[in-house]
């Protein structure tokens, strides 16, 4: 398995949260919850990640120190 790079980049205005597994591709987006959103790339249906929004309103960070993001419970990262 090939370590993966992972990129959370947190947009303060917008209140958006996103987070990015591997190298960028053309992506297609589903909601999997409400403002919750999975990337998946277009033409190998692999997860690229993730955008939250509203994410403070969701309960994002309380404490710089201990985020914690629940997303769905069956992502594999792997390659």
């Amino acid at each position: 398995m090939n370590n993966k790079k992972l990129d959370i980049y947190y947009d303060i205005e917008a209140d958006i949260l996103e987070i990015t597994i591997g190298e960028s591709s053309s992506c297609i987006f589903d909601e999997v919850d409400d403002d919750l959103y999975e990337a998946r790339d277009e033409k190998t249906n692999e997860l690229k990640g993730y955008k939250i929004f509203n994410f403070l309103k969701r309960g994002g960070f309380e404490d710089m120190n201990k985020i914690k993001i629940h997303l769905p419970a069956n992502v594999n990262i792997t390659s």
